[in-house]
């Protein structure tokens, strides 16, 4: 009994956790775009969001020292900062060229992305209740993506932008979840924040502008929350299961479009809620599925 009390308060606890990451990296596309909208080169927000991780990692860093970075997992964190640098520069690209909340609802279908990857990476058992869910999230998808039947360039290459999002964001949580056990959260926080820094540190030298206050604002105030949005995911990931918590992450949908609404205007349409609607369901279709399965693995045999 007390094992499952304690099992269910981490699991509670998590759930926290993803609900403040959630809200974290809604407030963090609010001001990234309010810094792309004041002129500010894409390159430098990925640098800015690395090096501010950097600086607010650096005491734990300097206290303890190389053994900070030490890992046996290597590979591990070369596919998590590849997938999130991928991911974060095609994120802030959907913002920039798409209504905020339709781009953020298009790259919240990671849970469904990560299935077939989940297939190929980790070899789980490609099930038929599991495809009929991704098909319905796709659905989803679509009917976001093209409420209307027409759509301009930018837009469309701002839809393709956010579905590549969530497919290498997918990519993120597996990787993340693989390294959980043993990896803690600020070591994998801070190897994707040097290689932000590298990669995307000549590219905004190249591009420099000086920012204004206002895009110097959104930039500070992005990355702080970006960092914070980091660690509490990484915390979550500790103390529940993803097919647990991928279904908070759409609470970030509603909080942005609140966003959106009162600083730039935007009105959500019914598309937005129908195809948030139906990823949802595939979500907690997913979930639910895995729930059953954990029970019938271990119920007794005999």
């Amino acid at each position: 009994m007390d094992s499952s009390r304690a099992e269910s308060s981490r699991a509670l606890a998590g759930l926290g956790l993803m609900l403040a990451a959630t809200t974290a990296f809604a407030g963090m596309g609010v001001c990234f775009r309010l810094a792309i909208q004041d002129g500010l080169p894409l390159p430098l927000l990925p640098f800015a969001r690395g090096a501010f991780t950097l600086l607010i990692l650096a005491p734990w860093l300097l206290r303890q020292g190389p053994s900070a970075l030490a890992t046996r997992r290597p590979w591990g964190h070369a596919l998590r900062c590849a997938a999130g640098i991928a991911s974060f520069m095609l994120y802030l690209v959907a913002i920039a060229w798409m209504r905020l909340a339709d781009a953020v609802a298009i790259m919240q279908a990671k849970p469904l992305w990560a299935l077939p990857l989940a297939v190929l990476l980790l070899g789980e058992q490609l099930r038929r209740e599991r495809v009929l869910a991704a098909l319905l999230g796709f659905l989803g998808v679509l009917v976001i993506a093209r409420p209307d039947g027409a759509m301009s360039e930018t837009a469309l290459l701002g839809v393709l932008a956010a579905v590549a999002s969530g497919i290498t964001g997918a990519l993120v949580m597996i990787a993340m979840k693989r390294m959980a056990a043993t990896e803690p959260p600020p070591r994998v926080v801070a190897w994707y924040g040097i290689s932000s820094v590298l990669v995307w540190g000549p590219v905004s030298a190249l591009v420099w502008d000086s920012p204004s206050p206002i895009a110097l604002l959104g930039l500070f105030g992005g990355s702080a929350l970006a960092v914070a949005g980091d660690l509490l995911l990484q915390a979550a990931s500790r103390r529940a299961e993803i097919g647990l918590l991928a279904p908070v992450d759409y609470a970030g949908i509603p909080i942005t479009a609140l966003f959106a609404l009162l600083l730039f205007h935007e009105q959500p349409g019914w598309s937005l809620a129908l195809g948030t609607a139906l990823m949802l369901a595939a979500t907690l279709w997913l979930a639910q599925g895995a729930r059953r399965g954990a029970r019938r693995g271990a119920r007794p045999r005999g």
